[in-house]
C-alpha cells in the first residue's frame, strides 16, 4: 500500500483536461444556438416555411448535445471531488474509504467519457447533414 497515491494522482490530472474540453464544446454549443436565434429572429421565420423544418432539426440536436455536455461536465466535476478526497483518505491511511471513493470517482469519470463519445457522434451526425446539403447544391 505505499504506493496508493499513485491510483489518484494519475487521473488527477486527465480530469481538469477533460473538463477544459468539455467547456470548451460547451462554448461552441453556445455560439452556434445564438447564431441560429439571432437568425431566426431576424428572418422572422414561421412554422409554415420551408427553412423552418430544418432549423427544427438543428435546434432539437443542440438541445440534445447541450443535454449531454451539462451531463458531461457534472460527472466530470464529480470525478474531481471524489478523487480529492479519494487522495485525502489514502494520505489519511483510510484505504476502506479511500478504495469505495476512488472506485465512484473512476465510475463517474468513465460515464463521463462516455457521454462525450455520444455527444460527438451526435455533432458528426449534424455535420455531416451540413455536408450532404452542400453536395445536393
Amino acid at each position: 500500500m505505499d504506493n496508493i497515491y499513485l491510483l489518484p494522482a494519475a487521473l488527477f490530472p486527465a480530469i481538469p483536461l477533460m473538463m477544459i474540453s468539455f467547456g470548451n464544446r460547451y462554448t461552441t454549443l453556445a455560439t452556434l444556438i445564438r447564431k441560429i436565434h439571432d437568425d431566426l429572429m431576424f428572418r422572422k421565420l414561421t412554422k409554415e416555411d420551408k427553412e423552418t423544418n430544418r432549423y427544427l432539426k438543428q435546434i432539437d440536436v443542440l438541445r440534445k448535445r447541450l443535454t449531454l455536455n451539462r451531463a458531461t461536465s457534472t460527472l466530470a466535476a464529480m470525478a474531481f471531488i471524489t478523487n480529492l478526497i479519494a487522495i485525502y483518505f489514502a494520505y489519511i491511511e483510510n484505504f476502506t474509504s479511500f478504495g469505495v471513493v476512488f472506485t465512484a470517482s473512476l465510475v463517474m469519470f468513465g460515464l463521463a467519457l462516455i457521454l462525450y463519445i455520444i455527444e460527438l457522434q451526435l455533432a458528426t451526425k449534424a455535420l455531416d447533414t451540413h455536408l450532404q446539403d452542400l453536395a445536393d447544391l
